[in-house]
């Protein structure tokens, strides 16, 4: 089997490495966030972490089998150690799950990231071999803080124990080489995605066109550091995730109402909306009685790609309760899905369509 790397890379620059002789294995270590967002969760939490410059690793993995990719591999990750990261070349994160089916999943595609980014490296897909960085490999977490110092993780020896996979059969399960079926997984299947096959003719910019999509997004999806594209290639357009994996509107707002400290019913009523005004207006030092008015506008600031904090908590909370279902998940950053969202709802509003929110951005939304 095959995966989709889902490309989220930040807009952070990386220091270039001493060597690529390692690819560091490992998992989320917070057992509270096992749920049906646990993947998501952990990404937005580590985009946060990444742009205030604290630690991050290149890939997750989470979700049923997704793999999302935040940071360039190659190119130094903080996530083991100054000893460590130096010379990682990749750094794997293992998002938690309390679904059985899921987790099969996600050990596979953690074994075949594992396996793909070694053979990126030119490393050998050996677990925890030797003692020093010149036994190249793959190595826990746990290995580096046993070895190299630096840490003092122990990841993720404790998580793969608890679901039945002991590090030697996670050693076993690397150094197989057959990536079709190395772990036999019951009714699993591969997302259905919008492909389009490049013809004579063709460019990038006409295929975007065609498909009211953009260059960047083409480009970031299919992993292009151009827009040169071949006859013959086939181009995914759009992805489309395992339904069972989307959690209903309802869940998502009984996710938010928990994190207000308020009663969980599903609902956007008056007081989840007062609750998330008062957040905003707590956020922009306006006086905090949970009522939208001209002086709590007044203090708000732009928002764009890119922008975190509590008031784009606040806004995709609202953008979900309008049922826009490009929103996904709030998370406090102003990432892709959020700029569709707004565009979105501004085109419903007869807004202009930029995927900023601004005043009037604001007014429609809050009011």
């Amino acid at each position: 089997m095959k995966y989709l790397i889902e490309q989220q890379l930040l807009p952070i620059t990386q220091k270039e490495l001493i060597s690529t002789s390692l690819i560091i294995a490992h998992e989320s270590g917070n057992a509270k966030n096992s749920g049906p967002l646990s993947l998501e969760n952990e990404v937005a939490y580590m985009k946060r972490q990444a742009q205030a410059n604290g630690a991050f690793t290149s890939h997750w993995v989470g979700g049923g089998g997704r793999i999302i990719q935040i940071a360039q591999s190659g190119k130094m990750q903080y996530g083991a150690g100054k000893y460590a990261n130096p010379h990682a070349y990749a750094q794997v994160e293992l998002a938690r799950t309390s679904n059985l089916d899921w987790f099969q999943k996600d050990y596979q595609a953690y074994i075949w990231l594992l396996q793909k980014l070694a053979a990126e490296a030119g490393i050998p897909n050996t677990l925890n071999s030797g003692t020093t960085l010149a036994s190249k490999g793959i190595k826990t977490h746990h290995w580096i803080s046993s070895n190299l110092g630096g840490t003092t993780h122990t990841d993720p020896d404790a998580y793969l124990s608890q679901q039945n996979i002991s590090l030697e059969q996670f050693s076993k399960d690397l150094a197989f080489t057959d990536q079709t079926t190395p772990i036999p997984i019951p009714n699993s299947s591969e997302p259905h995605h919008l492909y389009h096959n490049v013809l004579k003719g063709d460019s990038l910019w006409g295929i975007a066109k065609k498909y009211h999509t953009t260059l960047t997004w083409l480009k970031m999806i299919n992993n292009l550091s151009s827009e040169t594209i071949l006859i013959g290639q086939r181009l995914i357009i759009s992805i489309e995730q395992p339904k069972a994996a989307a959690p209903s509107q309802i869940e998502l707002i009984k996710l938010v109402q928990k994190k207000l400290g308020i009663k969980q019913d599903g609902l956007f009523g008056s007081v989840t909306k007062q609750a998330l005004i008062k957040l905003v207006q707590k956020e922009a030092g306006s006086k905090t009685d949970g009522l939208w008015g001209p002086k709590t506008a007044s203090k708000m600031r732009i928002l764009k790609s890119g922008s975190t904090g509590w008031d784009v908590y606040a806004v995709q909370v609202f953008l979900l309760s309008k049922k826009n279902y490009l929103m996904g998940n709030p998370d406090n950053f102003f990432g892709s899905k959020t700029v569709q969202a707004v565009k979105k709802f501004q085109t419903a509003y007869d807004l202009l369509s930029d995927g900023i929110v601004g005043p009037k951005t604001y007014q429609k939304l809050f009011s």
